[in-house]
């Protein structure tokens, strides 16, 4: 702010010499066509840098600290600690980077006009000019970003939306590169001196073009306006004032709101005097209106320096900058005393990091409690689903069947009505609900939720048939530790985040919106064909939920409960754990990773065939598992589904015998001891079962195929019947040979 005040004064003390300097001589008339070329010539130098513009630009490039100097720190900051570049970090490097070289440009620019008295022209003109167009098209884009990456990270903690976020900001700033590049190799015209002195992309000899630009510009900055406010207010909205929260929330509310506020500010002013300029040019021709050049030159300097003034201020950076300067004044005292540096984590760091943390674990917590909580409704306390103010997306499939009872085979109970699909359980979480029920001496707080627990009549079915203790396995107080334990959505391609219950029994796993529509259509198909078929495989599912928060109901949070196939055994006891399905294509995972540790892998179909080759289990439990396997997959391929998958885990149960003993008189079908060691044992079930045929999997498969230029690829994606052929004739009879 000080070195804004001596702008300022410096300003006001050359006000003489300005007056001399905006005279009519130097007004550009965009509508003047000149063919003679020393009068273009002499024309074009009128757009030269005034004095005054070039000492601003001077004074603000290199006089320390000012921006070139700020922002080398901040990007010496980065590429010293490059986990800096997690979280937002990345778009503040590259807002940092390009309000550098912006200074860069500014600077050099006014050193040309101060030695050669005349504007940029030729190369220089060149260079400079397209290094302006794609910096500032790229700083603005992550200036837009930067606002959004906080509410995208807040939106729906479960998941990784801001993957799409960088995926889009690096693509679009490819496109851009591109685009400019090719533009000035085509027609090295469109660079060009601007009306306030730097060369970029400019059209000033033709009026339409100009105009056009002028607009873009103006659309861009009210969007830009828009939403960037509208992201200030859904933050705010998003996360609640609780006390786990309220400080990281404040802290970084505090610095987000005075970026998004400046940079508004300084864009908005910058396309105020943009806008004179041009009118100036076209219509206006008034000498004073000059003065507008320099107000955008200073307002264009200006905000570079405010916002990398800003970034100093940074959480993620505010931290290193003090430990740097703490480890400056104490180095000679640690070497001294021969002591190790101390590895600081990032968690301090990364305020927002810190945000998403709390806001996950809150988020899970609340899910938690949410189970236990409906587990103890009453059964006549339930509502049919129709009745609840829920508007569902759309089902992405087209002509999924429903099916019906008739589609099932060897139907001699009939335990479900089609009625019990359509009922729900419903709570409204709140944390005095939690302390009146559940735990009233832990300060333990959830997010204010409609819960909604769908069929509970025929999850409870199951759910007692398997003896399964939903209230023990998802109780907060004993799952804190494993909630403490995990920092991000892990779920492999799908992206889906999965929480594994303290005991290990049960698995809780998020749902897209299709893959509920999908089990809402089957569900009693799928009940009625597993109470018929105990020996079935098809992993059990013992509920399936939506969570609405009420700040953001859009938002919701769809998940299932299943069984975990490990059976709460230790990881360590794990050995090897394969994902078959039957393909070859993109099937192999030790061909990519040089892990030498099985056990942290999960491997696919050509590893499995090179390391196990079949399972090895008695001949009358090979023909029983065959024969169960390929039913299961004739039920899945009538209920037109795809791309499950056997899930094969090789246990050693040796140091767990007293637990292996009660697993098996509960008679754990796909529980199967090896016949080739003694201790070891198979657990197989079929998982991911609720993805139906839809165009995007036909357009994933055609992808494929032309990307390998192989229009026989076995890919993964196939249409039903061929999926359940494939895997019943390559997978389940070759593993299990009969």
């Amino acid at each position: 702010m000080k070195n804004g005040f001596y702008l300022i004064i410096l300003f006001l003390m050359n006000i003489q010499i300005q007056a001399k300097m905006y005279d009519e001589s130097q007004i550009y008339d965009c509508k003047d066509e000149i063919t003679d070329e020393v009068q273009e010539k002499i024309n074009y130098q009128k757009l030269k840098l005034f004095p005054i513009d070039c000492w601003i630009f001077l004074l603000l490039s290199i006089k320390a600290p000012v921006t070139f100097c700020i922002s080398i720190r901040i990007i010496q900051e980065f590429l010293k600690d490059f986990r800096l570049f997690g979280g937002p970090g990345d778009i503040i490097f590259v807002i940092t980077a390009t309000n550098g070289i912006q200074s860069i440009i500014q600077f050099s620019t006014a050193l040309y006009v101060q030695i050669n008295d005349s504007a940029p022209v030729n190369i220089f003109c060149d260079i400079t000019g397209i290094a302006t167009s794609i910096v500032f098209v790229i700083s603005n884009l992550n200036i837009f970003i930067f606002a959004a990456y906080p509410l995208a990270l807040v939106y729906n903690s479960l998941e990784s939306t801001v993957k799409c976020i960088r995926i889009f900001n690096y693509s679009f700033a490819a496109i851009i590169i591109i685009i400019v590049l090719l533009g000035f190799i085509l027609n090295n015209d469109i660079i060009s001196i601007t009306l306030n002195g730097m060369c970029a992309i400019s059209a000033t000899k033709k009026k339409i073009w100009d105009f056009i630009i002028a607009l873009v510009y103006l659309f861009v900055f009210l969007l830009f306006a828009t939403m960037s406010l509208i992201y200030v207010f859904a933050f705010k909205k998003l996360v609640p004032k609780m006390s786990s929260i309220r400080q990281l929330r404040g802290q970084y509310l505090r610095y987000y709101q005075k970026f998004i506020t400046f940079s508004l500010i300084m864009k908005f002013f910058l396309g105020i005097f943009s806008a004179v300029n041009l009118l100036n040019c076209y219509y206006f021709y008034k000498s004073y209106l000059l003065l507008t050049e320099t107000f955008q030159n200073v307002t264009q300097s200006l905000c570079i320096l405010g916002q990398v003034i800003i970034i100093t201020r940074d959480p993620l950076l505010l931290p290193k900058f003090k430990h740097t300067q703490t480890s400056n004044s104490q180095q000679d005292f640690d070497s001294s005393n021969d002591t190790k540096p101390v590895e600081i984590s990032m968690q301090q760091f990364n305020i927002l990091e810190q945000l998403q943390k709390e806001m996950k674990k809150t988020q899970v917590i609340s899910m938690l409690a949410g189970i236990q909580l409906l587990k103890r409704q009453k059964q006549e306390q339930i509502i049919f689903y129709k009745d609840l103010a829920i508007i569902d997306e759309q089902d992405e499939g087209e002509g999924s069947s429903q099916g019906d009872l008739s589609e099932l085979m060897d139907v001699t109970l009939s335990p479900f009505i089609p009625e019990e699909v359509e009922e729900c359980l419903v709570v409204n979480l709140n944390n005095d609900l939690v302390k009146s029920q559940l735990y009233d001496n832990q300060d333990i707080q959830v997010f204010q939720m409609r819960c909604i627990l769908y069929a509970p009549k025929i999850f409870n079915y199951f759910v007692t048939l398997d003896n399964v203790d939903i209230e023990d396995s998802f109780d907060v107080s004993k799952n804190l530790l494993k909630i403490e334990q995990f920092t991000r959505p892990d779920g492999g391609k799908s992206g889906e985040f999965f929480f594994f219950t303290h005991n290990n029994q049960l698995i809780l796993k998020t749902m897209r919106q299709s893959e509920v529509n999908t089990y809402m259509k089957r569900l009693l198909n799928f009940a009625t064909y597993q109470a018929n078929n105990p020996s079935s495989l098809l992993n059990k599912i013992y509920g399936m939920y939506t969570f609405e928060r009420s700040e953001n109901v859009e938002a919701k949070v769809h998940f299932l409960i299943m069984k975990n196939l490990s059976l709460g055994i230790p990881r360590n006891q794990i050995l090897r754990t394969y994902d078959l399905k039957g393909s070859e294509y993109d099937r192999e995972v030790l061909a990519k990773k040089s892990e030498s540790d099985l056990s942290k892998l999960t491997l696919k179909d050509l590893d499995f065939f090179k390391i196990e080759q079949q399972i090895w289990v008695e001949k009358t439990i090979i023909e029983k598992l065959n024969q169960n396997l390929i039913k299961d997959s004739n039920f899945l391929e009538n209920q037109k589904l795809i791309d499950y998958s056997l899930l094969v885990m090789i246990i050693d149960w040796k140091a767990q015998q007293q637990l292996l003993t009660k697993q098996l008189s509960d008679q754990q079908i796909n529980i199967i001891p090896s016949i080739k060691e003694q201790g070891i044992y198979y657990h197989i079930g079929i998982i991911d079962y609720l993805q139906q045929w839809n165009v995007n999997k036909s357009l994933e498969r055609k992808t494929k195929k032309i990307i390998r230029m192989n229009l026989q690829l076995d890919t993964s994606a196939q249409e039903p019947n061929r999926y359940g052929k494939r895997f019943k004739e390559k997978l389940v009879n070759r593993i299990l040979p009969l």
